[in-house]
């Protein structure tokens, strides 16, 4: 397997790109995407800032940065999809939405910025204080992406009180590690970062009560005896809403992080589970049901299921590890912005779980 350094000049080389002295994200490169002219998102504007701020890239870091200041929409957070919009000549906000918010963007922006401050303090000649932009995107994460009566991360800032999708929240957005930050980085709201960690803990401990697999659904609701269990149909993306998807494939790896930085014992079981069930399979394949039954039609792999496997073995030190680098270096060729994205982070992580 090349090593981290290749593996960061590749990634960059095909997914960092410029307009003016803003940087991006290629999202879209294959033209899989609904929106057909899409360019990038908060998601990936999240995960460049983090893969730069640990490759150590201040330059790169300040110019995904910059994008993210000319995108902040009206509350304060990154506006969720930019298009290449040909017939005017420039990148703009998505038509249907793109203003507004998903909460994982903002929550890996803001942690990003938290590194870059312990790690350069501010920009060169002092053109951008990073802790200045932090606090306030925490603030506008605490007032427009958490519930502040379940105290659990909402889809994003569209989601208002009293609609269909208030006791909705999606385990993706469960990034511990980067809760942690705000609880440690964001003083004036450290009770409430404090509990919304306590709250993804117990919702984490209470799927594995309900699938001992560890698996955990896209998407969770919260039920009639005031615990969050996975929804029983669509809500949001598709059929499998209620399955190990293309969501929560990235929860083993955002689980796994928190650990190695704090070895809470609540979580242990959970990445125990996950990692036996992982270490038990003779290949890591595109989504499951959550008993662990492979979705019909996944019979194929691909990298962003299978990177977050090897880490939560790797942490678990699960005996059978190896097998799951083999099967990584095999889908080395199969090259995509998600599942290289949520690999090279599972490396620089696993690495520095800290971040500075």
């Amino acid at each position: 397997m090349p090593s981290i350094e290749q593996k960061y000049a590749e990634w960059r080389s095909t997914y960092v790109h410029a307009w003016g002295e803003m940087l991006y994200i290629d999202y879209n490169k294959k033209g899989e995407v609904e929106q057909k002219n899409a360019i990038t998102c908060s998601e990936a504007i999240g995960y460049g800032m983090l893969i730069s701020v640990l490759m150590r890239n201040q330059e790169d870091f300040d110019g995904l940065l910059r994008w993210f200041l000319y995108f902040k929409n009206s509350n304060g957070l990154c506006s969720w999809q930019q298009i290449d919009d040909k017939h005017n000549r420039t990148y703009c906000n998505a038509p249907d939405g793109g203003c507004n918010s998903a909460t994982d963007g903002d929550i890996d922006i803001a942690t990003s910025l938290f590194y870059a401050a312990r790690v350069w303090g501010r920009s060169p000649c002092g053109r951008h204080d990073y802790r200045q932009i932090a606090i306030p995107l925490c603030k506008a994460i605490w007032d427009h992406e958490i519930n502040h009566y379940t105290f659990m991360p909402t889809l994003g800032d569209w989601v208002k009180e009293g609609s269909s999708y208030t006791d909705v929240t999606r385990p993706s957005d469960f990034i511990l590690s980067g809760f942690l930050t705000f609880y440690n980085e964001d003083p004036e709201r450290s009770p409430q970062w404090s509990r919304v960690m306590d709250t993804i803990i117990t919702t984490v401990q209470h799927q594995l009560h309900l699938n001992p697999t560890g698996l955990i659904a896209d998407f969770l609701k919260l039920a009639a005896n005031g615990l969050f269990e996975p929804v029983t149909k669509q809500v949001l993306e598709s059929d499998n809403d209620k399955d190990y998807n293309w969501n929560s494939c990235r929860v083993p790896w955002r689980l796994s992080i928190y650990y190695l930085l704090t070895f809470d014992a609540r979580i242990q079981p959970t990445l125990m589970a996950q990692s036996s069930f992982f270490g038990s399979l003779p290949e890591v394949q595109a989504g499951y049901h959550l008993s662990g039954h492979r979705i019909r039609d996944r019979s194929y792999s691909d990298m962003s299921y299978t990177a977050p496997a090897s880490v939560v073995m790797w942490t678990m030190r699960h005996p059978n590890q190896g097998s799951i680098l083999t099967q990584m270096e095999e889908l080395e060729s199969d090259k995509s912005y998600f599942g290289d994205s949520i690999q090279m982070l599972c490396l620089l992580q696993s690495r520095n779980p800290r971040g500075y």
